[in-house]
């Protein structure tokens, strides 16, 4: 049976959740000019739209960033890796941040300016995020020195450093995609799910999807699927974009 066909054997309401950059928009150098391909889009909108479907977006964007991406009227959305869940027509309600937390989050910055000359920053409501993908082509053991040292002066602070593709993200509040796939899922009162993501951040989503229906991961140059449990797996955003546009045509 077809990856497709797995899907659409699955109870209805089928809540179909995607990560987004490496999921539907390729990887780039700077995450402020990654796009979703119209075509992508298009199928996005079919779903959005489409009987006994539920839609959500699930990454670790800030709700502004994705917003630069996305403006889907009806789907759920979970950024900041799900520490923020927004319910369609919802207003966004932003975690709870203590002096504490901001004053870590400043002392984080300040190291950052001190020592990860190279790398490009990316600051969120409630996290600090240090990309190296460019800085690794030319210099890639400093490159990894600099995560390395960046996830170890989190620690220190009382933050909670979490790695991806090529960067450390520090959080001062956590969040978890997979619970927050879990919150949809209860509060839709979907019956079923369709997860898809390209990175360890989204394995805990992938893990419930899979108790849940079908949990996928997307393969790239970059990262294969971890080892262990063996994993239904997709060939990159073209592959995630052929899978869309065929549920899209099938169920839309």
């Amino acid at each position: 049976m077809t990856l497709v066909d797995r899907v659409l054997s699955l109870a209805r309401p089928l809540l179909v959740g995607l990560d987004v950059d490496g999921t539907l928009a390729p990887i780039v150098e700077d995450p402020d000019a990654a796009t979703i391909p119209e075509s992508t889009m298009a199928s996005l909108q079919r779903l959005g739209h489409a009987d006994d479907v539920v839609l959500a977006l699930i990454t670790g964007r800030d709700l502004s960033s994705l917003s630069r991406m996305e403006q889907i009227d009806g789907i759920w959305r979970g950024v900041e890796h799900g520490g923020v869940v927004i319910a369609p027509g919802e207003r966004p309600k932003p975690r709870a941040m203590t002096e504490s937390h901001r004053d870590a989050l400043d002392r984080f910055d300040a190291w950052t300016r001190e020592h990860a000359e190279g790398a490009f920053i990316e600051h969120k409501p409630g996290a600090i995020a240090v990309h190296v993908r460019v800085l690794a082509q030319a210099e890639p053991e400093r490159a990894q020195e600099i995560l390395e040292e960046a996830e170890a002066f989190a620690n220190s602070v009382g933050l909670h450093p979490r790695q991806g593709r090529s960067l450390v993200e520090v959080e001062a509040v956590t969040g978890d995609k997979g619970e927050a796939l879990r919150e949809i899922f209860g509060r839709s009162r979907a019956e079923s799910v369709f997860f898809a993501g390209d990175d360890v951040t989204d394995l805990p989503a992938i893990e419930f999807a899979n108790q849940h229906g079908v949990g996928a991961f997307v393969i790239s140059d970059e990262r294969t699927a971890p080892p262990g449990t063996p994993m239904t797996t997709l060939d990159g955003v073209d592959a995630v974009a052929t899978l869309l546009a065929d549920l899209a045509r099938r169920l839309g």
